[in-house]
């Protein structure tokens, strides 16, 4: 088999270990299993419920309402003004500002990952909420990440943690083994393109269980179908970066979260 089997038991310790490293670095992913306990997850999705309720409100924390339940005006908004309260956001980044999202990007096995693949002083590109709602959300052509992120030192990985179960039917993450290291080409548009990239023999479907945790290459070519279920698909996807990375463009850098939280203000 290309791909190790489905970890669904709550991870017993927080080191990644050799077979591990040695399949991320190969196939472009890993399954880690579950970080948190199913209680804990409950936590995490309630506290993201009231921040698209707006019961609980962070000013400059960028939303975006999904375009399948959306006026026009609003389709392509992501921006820091809060649209009204809705279960049906697509998007919501720097969840950094929230202490309870904060505590899990700086859990003890995101710390092991991120001392050996970046080093001590870590910051993150993004940290955000991404939802497909029931009957609905958008698809997601096939990408890699990272393509206009212009950092001075290089974008490295990615963890994706399941906040609700995922299927084919509810539009999991979909990806192609190996294309971190076989696909020169951002975003696989072209049919001719997907066809050569992207077939359908080499898709993998990554149906995960809630609280799963999948790390990932960020130039891992992936992409997404819509819910057509009746409940939410939501995620969280955090991309870390080295601490003193800044965008080569725009000048822009990022808040550092490990080994303790720094806004950009306070920097």
């Amino acid at each position: 088999s290309r791909v190790t089997t489905v970890k669904t038991k709550l991870r017993q310790n927080n080191k990644v270990n050799e077979a591990e490293w040695r399949e991320l670095e190969s196939v472009g992913y890993v399954r880690l299993g579950v970080v948190l306990p199913s209680a804990q997850i409950d936590e995490l999705c309630n506290r993201i419920d009231q921040i698209m309720l707006g019961d609980i409100c962070y000013e400059g924390m960028r939303m975006q309402l999904c375009p399948s339940a959306s006026s026009a005006e609003q389709k392509a908004c992501f921006s820091a003004k809060y649209k009204g309260s809705s279960l049906k956001y697509r998007k919501i980044e720097e969840l950094e500002m929230d202490p309870l999202f904060l505590k899990y990007i700086q859990h003890p096995l995101f710390r092991d990952i991120t001392r050996k693949k970046i080093g001590e002083k870590v910051s993150v590109f993004r940290s955000m909420f991404f939802n497909k709602p029931a009957d609905g959300g958008v698809p997601l052509g096939w990408h890699q990440d990272g393509r206009d992120w212009d950092l001075s030192i290089s974008e490295e990985i990615t963890v994706y943690t399941a906040l609700d179960p995922q299927t084919r039917e509810n539009g999991c993450l979909t990806v192609i083994p190996y294309s971190h290291i076989e696909c020169p080409i951002h975003t696989v548009s072209k049919e001719e393109d997907i066809q050569k990239y992207a077939p359908e023999d080499k898709r993998v479907y990554l149906e995960m269980k809630k609280g799963e945790v999948i790390l990932q290459k960020i130039k891992l070519l992936h992409s997404s179908l819509v819910n057509t279920t009746d409940r939410p698909r939501r995620a969280f996807s955090v991309a870390f970066i080295h601490g003193d990375a800044y965008c080569t463009t725009s000048g822009e850098r990022y808040p550092q979260v490990l080994p303790a939280y720094r806004p950009v203000e306070n920097q």
